[in-house]
């Protein structure tokens, strides 16, 4: 019966090792976000015939190839609206890979749901273009588990890339000039309009999905300003702590959930302490 549980076991572990393609381990990347040049010849090597957007590109073969953890804005196609900046990260793209030979490696799960390969993306001189994507702020990050062989190194670029306001992060379309400032008491009366909101925050909650900044004591049925934890890795303060007692300025737009207006909290800029 033991022997019969190893070989079931072991079995088992072959299944899910050629279902998702396990890579081995993540290669080493120096400072320049590079590669050694011997491990690019170990790499699949692709043409890319055609790149569809900042980050997805499409081989001779008719394969498409999304990048790993990188999310450019987009460009409009598929009915979807231009986002700030997709048309300057699909060009860029564009300009690096367009008509040229690229190297993939691979992690834990090797296809999404829409059959696109997921590919960390080396250029011919062992350059990281993923990497690239994100410390120029062509791209802000998207983590997709269990393919996260490089999130610490991708986090850090993000942060780098936000606080010196490169590329999409160098944005302010909503001036404060231009948004209507009202009290946190008033938020129902602007739902699903962009504001900014001034109040104390007298309490704060951490669910573990998220935290609540919360303005009333009776917080189920007035203002919260709600930061996910998806988003948590951006705020270099602990949030809870942070702005527990303190009077901010919240921007964004007004949102109704369970008959309560909420503002949520996607970047560390949108909420700021009052002097």
């Amino acid at each position: 019966m033991l022997l019969m549980r190893k070989f079931l076991s072991l079995f088992l572990s072959v299944i899910i090792i050629s279902t998702f393609n396990i890579s081995a381990i993540a290669l080493e990347i120096n400072e320049d976000l590079k590669i050694k040049q011997n491990k690019v010849r170990n790499l699949d090597e692709i043409y890319v015939a055609k790149v569809i957007d900042g980050d997805t590109i499409k081989t001779a073969a008719g394969k498409k190839i999304r990048f790993i953890g990188v999310d450019t804005p987009e460009i409009g196609s598929f009915n979807k609206k231009v986002e700030y900046y997709g048309k300057k990260a699909s060009k860029f793209t564009t300009e690096k890979l367009e008509g040229k030979m690229v190297y993939l490696d691979y992690d834990v799960k090797k296809y999404d749901k829409y059959k696109r390969i997921l590919a960390y993306v080396f250029l011919k001189d062992g350059t990281f273009f993923n990497a690239k994507l994100l410390k120029a702020g062509y791209a802000e990050l998207l983590t997709m588990p269990p393919n996260v062989n490089y999130v610490e190194l991708f986090k850090e670029l993000v942060k780098e890339a936000r606080e010196n306001k490169r590329g999409l992060w160098d944005k302010d379309k909503d001036s404060d000039k231009q948004l209507p400032i009202i009290s946190w008491k008033k938020a129902d009366e602007y739902i699903g309009k962009k504001v900014i909101i001034k109040g104390e925050v007298i309490d704060t909650y951490d669910s573990g999905e998220a935290i609540f900044l919360n303005f009333s004591k009776e917080y189920w049925n007035t203002f919260s300003a709600v930061i996910f934890s998806r988003d948590e890795y951006k705020f270099s303060i602990n949030p809870t702590q942070y702005y527990l007692h303190k009077k901010v300025r919240i921007k964004g737009k007004i949102k109704k959930y369970k008959e309560a207006p909420e503002i949520i909290i996607q970047e560390p800029v949108q909420i700021k302490i009052e002097d």
